[in-house]
């Protein structure tokens, strides 16, 4: 079913589940934050739920405590998407659905195509949620996102980091990575360590969320006129790093014998990838106990210094149809609250507040203290590029050639134009 047609199709399933849960408003009419100001407190039963895919387990541990604990006058339900409980799934059986938390990439296709967003603007006032504390690209992207409203706020962030195995480095008598290194020199280390030993062919580095993440603040597709990007010349630049990657002949021959760009399991698991430039809790989701290893901040390229990748955060929002809005906005004004940002920053996760202090205390009660983690700190964050719908497609269509490219079989400017091809045709398909 096309993006139009099933959007309709779930609309329409949001306003009959409304009306079946007594709701008499119109979701996308309701506009105000003080008609139930004096129920925030009152016992109510609030369903979150998430396309991240997340277990039980994990939202528990990063989220659910924590609420429950400060909440104990609340029950909270967690519905992880599956199969039979995603977004439309819900709807069709009528789950009523008070809180949706999604990633910045898949917000944009998680409540808006269901029509669940809600403007928490007036309510961000009312609850006195000052978010000039929040880092200001996390609070930019989401009023881009929302028309200039709010329709959630971030409660987590995230970001890339260049990790490194010191080990490789140790043996191949090569200084380790810096902080504040321009790509020119994070390349140049990779030439340095793309060789072989033995049996082994080491590759010197290894590169993911590269273009999600991207220091230009490109996004895939323009918002306004709903066509791919890929046109912009800056754009060449960042293909011109995963070519420059490639130039050592040791690169290509090891792209051949796996058929992928070096990624995580080279770096964590076959330890044949000297660096890695990945999401930075990387260490916090993978077992990196066998691995001898160190970050610094993600290379900045020399065009823009001091300039490092986009964040990539997690948004709560309280959603149109829930019947329970003062508690949710409670919910996640806790979320937001020093105590919370300062138990979460302790334990690992980055922070969205500016606080100097959070900031300090961050990682300290984890294992890994002692590394350079705070690198995911370095360097101000690049503005978050605008995202749509149709990101995920277009996204598939800019990577296609990607390998075939590194390994010199097409050429960039061909690459460039099937790609853009191939992303209006995706576009066209999802309008449909």
């Amino acid at each position: 079913m096309r993006f139009r047609s099933w959007a309709a199709t779930v609309a329409a399933g949001i306003m009959c589940a409304s009306v079946a849960s007594g709701c008499s408003k119109s979701a996308g009419t309701e506009k105000t934050g003080t008609e139930d100001a004096d129920q925030g407190t009152e016992p109510a039963h609030l369903v979150i739920h998430s396309m991240s895919g997340w277990t039980e387990e994990a939202f528990n541990e990063r989220f659910g405590d924590a609420i429950r604990k400060k909440f104990p006058m609340h029950t909270f339900t967690y519905i992880q998407s599956a199969k039979g409980s995603t977004y439309p799934d819900l709807i069709a059986a009528g789950q009523q659905i008070d809180i949706v938390w999604e990633s910045i990439g898949l917000f944009p296709r998680g409540p808006l195509p269901y029509k669940l967003q809600y403007d928490m603007t007036e309510r961000i006032k009312l609850h006195q949620i000052d978010t000039s504390r929040i880092e200001p690209t996390l609070i930019a992207a989401i009023k881009e996102m929302s028309g200039g409203g709010m329709y959630a706020l971030p409660v987590i962030n995230n970001t890339v980091m260049l990790y490194y195995n010191k080990d490789l480095f140790d043996t191949f008598g090569v200084a380790y990575p810096k902080n504040g290194m321009t790509w020119d020199e994070a390349l140049a280390l990779n030439e340095r360590l793309t060789r072989s030993d033995g049996a082994v062919q080491y590759a010197g580095l290894g590169l993911g969320h590269f273009f999600a993440t991207n220091s230009f603040s490109l996004p895939y597709v323009d918002p306004k006129t709903e066509k791919p990007t890929i046109a912009n010349a800056e754009w060449k630049a960042l293909y011109q790093i995963y070519m420059r990657m490639a130039e050592p002949q040791g690169f290509k021959d090891k792209m051949r014998q796996t058929g992928k760009i070096p990624d995580v399991a080279s770096f964590v698991k076959h330890k044949d990838t000297a660096m890695l430039a990945a999401l930075a809790n990387t260490h916090m989701n993978q077992d990196m106990s066998g691995l001898n290893w160190d970050a610094v901040p993600f290379p900045v390229f020399k065009e823009k210094p001091n300039t490092g990748p986009q964040s990539y955060p997690t948004y709560f929002g309280v959603t149109a149809t829930s019947q329970h809005k003062e508690q949710a906005m409670e919910t996640i004004k806790f979320l937001l609250s020093d105590e919370y940002q300062m138990e979460a920053s302790r334990k690992g996760v980055l922070p969205v507040v500016k606080s100097d202090a959070v900031k300090e205390a961050f990682a300290k009660d984890t294992p890994f203290a002692g590394k350079n983690v705070k690198a995911a700190f370095y360097d101000n964050f690049a503005p978050v590029s605008p995202r749509t719908i149709y990101d995920g497609e277009v996204e598939k269509a800019y990577n296609a050639e990607l390998v075939k490219l590194m390994l010199g079989e097409v050429d960039l400017n061909t690459l460039l134009r099937n790609a853009e091809e191939a992303a209006g045709k995706a576009i066209a398909e999802l309008k449909k």
